[in-house]
């Protein structure tokens, strides 16, 4: 029963969230969608740009599956510690703002940020041994037929057009996925540019082939971040 509820509680989302969305989409305007495989599957997992502020939101208005994304977790934690994450990594680190701005921003933000978070159905990703809560959480999303978006670029210098690698904890998911299922979770590479207004959803990849060739869990990040450049190169910057 514990699982059915925790399961289930992955779909809801706060009540005024639909008025939320609506009046999003009077800002973030749809952009230029195109799948390169097609229709997308209810279970899958996505790997994609961050695009500064703009990705999370994008994606949850309009990449055309429903999803879960892993977020960091301060953000979903207490006002503290969603101050400290928006000031000290998100607006100093990440935006490159001055301290005074990063101050004002984080203070205003910090307020009504763990309601937007669970309105974009956000599981809180650590770093550290709780890693696995995150999976667990992420298998149970799977398991009820909704999809996982993560965002593994490397951005502690802040968001790079190009990017410039993957952290490999998102791995372990398809792998801990192939372990309990026997079966394989599609991985779809997605690519949002904010300028141009495109969207572009590659081909999927699967971790049995991966395997199947040898590939350590670096190499597999390393190529899907190829992947995920190769559609801005291809069908964005072009």
């Amino acid at each position: 029963m514990a699982k059915k509820q925790e399961k289930n509680a992955i779909k809801k989302q706060p009540p005024m969230w639909g008025f939320v969305r609506k009046l999003l989409k009077v800002f973030f305007k749809k952009p230029h969608i195109v799948s390169l495989s097609g229709d997308l599957p209810d279970k899958a997992i996505f790997v994609a740009n961050h695009a500064a502020m703009f990705g999370p939101v994008i994606y949850n208005l309009y990449l055309p599956a429903t999803f879960a994304q892993w977020g960091a977790w301060p953000m979903l934690g207490s006002w503290k510690q969603r101050y400290h994450y928006l000031r000290d990594v998100y607006f100093i680190q990440k935006r490159h703002k001055n301290k005074f701005s990063a101050t004002f921003l984080a203070l205003f933000e910090a307020c009504f940020s763990v309601y937007f978070y669970r309105g974009l159905r956000v599981l809180p990703s650590y770093n550290d041994q709780r890693f696995i809560t995150t999976l667990r959480k992420s298998m149970h999303t799977l398991a009820d037929d909704v999809g996982i978006i993560i965002f593994p670029e490397d951005s502690d210098d802040g968001y790079h057009e190009h990017l410039k690698s993957f952290f490999a904890g998102f791995t372990e998911l398809a792998k801990y996925y192939r372990r309990c299922h026997g079966d394989d979770v599609p991985i779809y590479p997605v690519y949002y540019h904010p300028k141009y207004k495109k969207m572009i959803i590659g081909f999927p990849s699967y971790y049995t082939d991966y395997e199947a060739r040898g590939m350590n869990r670096k190499e597999i990040a390393a190529d899907l971040c190829r992947q995920v450049n190769d559609l801005f190169e291809q069908h964005i910057k072009q």
